[in-house]
């Protein structure tokens, strides 16, 4: 079941709005902001039920990691691409802001995009299915999964995990001086 916002009798109710999974190449310059989760801001912001946004794309944290990004794409381009969310007020990130911003930041115009389409703007774009997800990533996901408001991957499933601390995302850290650089936020 898709969740939607519709006026029932002037009154917010939660019905099925479909959408489609798809995979096309976006303009960078197209994605207004990221999408987020949030019931207590249903329909504030976008017309995708129990959904808001903000125009922030990516805390621009992880300065060297932010550098060697910018150099792989430059030479080799992107390798995955991001989820996105469109509907009538147009295109949301849902995953991959560090990409996005890295991306316009070194000079690029398109990145490659999984997109929820609510709207059908993408209509024309290949599908998504269960049968090809993973054909769309040169660095596949363990994990994939279809919800009831459209497609996400294990990196942005297990970002919105808040019932436990996962320290695998740190493991890639080399060393104390490495954490106190890249994440200046942490303290001792």
């Amino acid at each position: 079941m898709n969740i939607g916002k519709i006026e029932d009798d002037g009154k917010k109710v939660s019905k099925p709005l479909p959408f489609t999974v798809r995979y096309a190449e976006v303009e960078l310059a197209e994605i207004k902001g990221r999408i987020i989760r949030n019931p207590a801001y249903s329909n504030d912001k976008v017309s995708i039920y129990g959904w808001c946004w903000t125009p922030e794309l990516s805390q621009a944290r992880k300065p060297q990691f932010r550098a060697a990004m910018a150099e792989s794409l430059r030479s080799e381009g992107y390798r995955n691409p991001v989820i996105l969310f469109s509907c009538s007020e147009g295109l949301f990130l849902s995953f991959g802001g560090s990409r996005v911003s890295v991306g316009l930041s070194a000079g690029l115009a398109r990145i490659p995009a999984i997109i929820n389409d609510y709207n059908g703007a993408f209509g024309d774009a290949p599908e998504v299915t269960d049968d090809n997800w993973d054909s769309f990533f040169t660095d596949v996901p363990e994990y994939h999964e279809f919800t009831d408001t459209g497609f996400e991957t294990h990196y942005s499933l297990e970002r919105n995990r808040r019932d436990h601390y996962d320290p695998a995302g740190m493991a890639w850290a080399d060393g104390e001086e490495f954490i106190k650089h890249e994440f200046p936020w942490i303290k001792e």
